[in-house]
């Protein structure tokens, strides 16, 4: 669908730089979701779970706000045929109950609540046995997880049809207020001495895996890489706080020069 649209649309319009770079984005999230989702990742996932783990941070934490940062909306629209275009497009971008949920879902505290109590919930030990036991609700947990970290990433990319409500410096505090729950979630995994969840006890066995070592490399895995790619985030994001004040006084400097040219004019 994205490569038919994106033919389309560059048909129609002009296809600048920045178009090519969101095709790129899109391409690199699509990418993270198929490893996490249809490689021997996910096999191996089932077994043991430090590679359990690395799944969930390519869903959350890679393929999400790569996705995003696609902006990929206009163009998986122009996929599709012209007389649904326009229907389809209006459902989001027009008033009604489709665009008000959505609203309401990318509102940042509901968006933030969303996405912390999922992860939470789902590492507790009753849930995580489920999935690992349930084969649909395991599709279940990696759905949940990838579709309210879209939610999450979304105040901080603003992407079509929402843009974001918050500023730059808002942005930075809304995702530093959800690394915090990461790590901390990481870092009790790592913490802790008894095992959380007795099917990785025997299956991590069978890989020569000490079961307590493959628990601590999990919940580092979420502490320490998850920490870099929230860091990383924060990083780009005062770097586009940056050039956005660096546009701003640039326009206002052009607005001053200009109102001084008419003043020396009259």
């Amino acid at each position: 669908m994205y490569g038919v649209g994106y033919r389309r649309f560059a048909r129609r319009h002009r296809v600048a730089g920045v178009y090519q770079t969101r095709a790129t984005f899109f391409m690199l999230g699509y990418t993270a979701l198929l490893v996490a989702l249809l490689s021997p990742l996910h096999a191996v996932g089932e077994q043991l779970f430090s590679v359990h783990m690395v799944q969930h941070l390519l869903l959350t934490l890679v393929a999400a706000p790569l996705l995003l940062l696609s902006n990929s909306m206009p163009v998986l629209l122009f996929a599709l045929p012209l007389r649904y275009r326009a229907h389809v497009g209006g459902l989001f971008g027009r008033s009604g109950w489709p665009r008000s949920l959505l609203l309401w879902l990318g509102k940042p505290l509901v968006a933030g609540m969303i996405f912390v109590v999922t992860q939470w919930a789902w590492h507790q030990p009753l849930a995580y046995q489920w999935a690992l036991e349930n084969r649909w609700a395991h599709y279940f947990e990696h759905v949940t997880f990838f579709v309210t970290a879209v939610l999450f990433w979304w105040p901080v990319i603003g992407a079509a049809p929402l843009p974001s409500p918050l500023g730059y410096p808002a942005r930075m505090a809304y995702t530093f207020l959800g690394w915090m729950p990461n790590t901390l979630l990481g870092a009790g995994i790592v913490l802790s001495h008894a095992p959380l969840y007795s099917l990785y006890v025997a299956s991590a066995a069978q890989y020569g895996i000490d079961p307590a070592v493959d628990q601590q490399l999990a919940g580092l895995i979420m502490w320490i890489p998850g920490d870099v790619l929230f860091a990383s985030i924060l990083m780009l994001l005062l770097v586009a706080y940056m050039n956005h004040e660096e546009r701003e006084a640039e326009r206002i400097d052009r607005e001053l020069d200009a109102r001084d040219a008419a003043a020396q004019v009259k």
